[in-house]
């Protein structure tokens, strides 16, 4: 494995808290291509990500996790990289788990991995999480052709193939769902792999609460209907 030809995008929005924790985790665990899309953040991310080692894009104001999301595939579809994980910036997911979806896209030939919290049983996943993330599968779950037990990870593993044909469109948490629906009408091959998460106080304090759970799921709604 070449880690050198995996860069690892990370959307964020006022991540300071953590940001450089993260950066510096990726590169403990070999993976020193970090890619932050600053996405219009008031705080200090994008100096404190760059001071870590990051190329950082920035926003000028704030759009939305999708938004950036969309931002740092069009570059990495620019840059033609071979290989981008995806991550969340709150610390919640585990550096060596990016090696094991590489592993996993190898051995299968898949386009798309997903990291799934709940096909790992260790893992500590709070009540409220479970309930957005049960709406999340079971929306994607009726428009898609696969099922997938972890449709809202932020953690995933792309190849070239999947950066060159994914267009997605939905500026909020909706592009999880969308990225996958859109996949497999682009005929990418995707799969799911156990992955380890860790929430803590911070983390807690970030992703979605019940309005914005509402607001991703008419959005999703919207983008596949009409």
């Amino acid at each position: 494995m070449r880690y050198e030809d995996i860069w690892t995008l990370i959307p964020a929005y006022n991540e300071a808290g953590m940001i450089q924790e993260v950066i510096r985790d990726l590169k403990e665990a070999g993976f020193s291509n970090v890619l932050i899309v600053d996405d219009g953040s008031t705080d200090d991310t994008y100096s404190l990500a760059l001071n870590a080692g990051a190329r950082v894009l920035k926003h000028v104001v704030n759009r939305g996790a999708g938004a950036a999301v969309q931002t740092g595939l069009q570059y990495a579809k620019q840059q033609n990289w071979k290989y981008l994980a995806m991550m969340d910036a709150d610390g919640q997911h585990a550096a060596s788990d990016i090696k094991i979806m590489y592993d996993a896209m190898v051995e299968a030939d898949l386009d798309l991995v997903v990291g799934s919290r709940f096909m790992n049983l260790d893992n500590e996943i709070p009540t409220s999480r479970r309930f957005f993330n049960r709406i999340g599968n079971l929306m994607t779950n009726l428009s898609c052709k696969g099922h997938y037990t972890d449709s809202q990870s932020g953690l995933r593993f792309l190849n070239n193939r999947a950066l060159q044909v994914l267009e997605l469109h939905i500026d909020g948490f909706g592009f999880c769902s969308e990225m996958l629906y859109q996949a497999e009408l682009d005929g990418l091959k995707i799969g799911e792999i156990p992955a380890q998460v860790q929430y803590t106080a911070y983390s807690m304090g970030k992703g979605q609460d019940f309005e914005a759970g509402i607001t991703t799921a008419l959005m999703y709604l919207r983008r596949i209907f009409f």
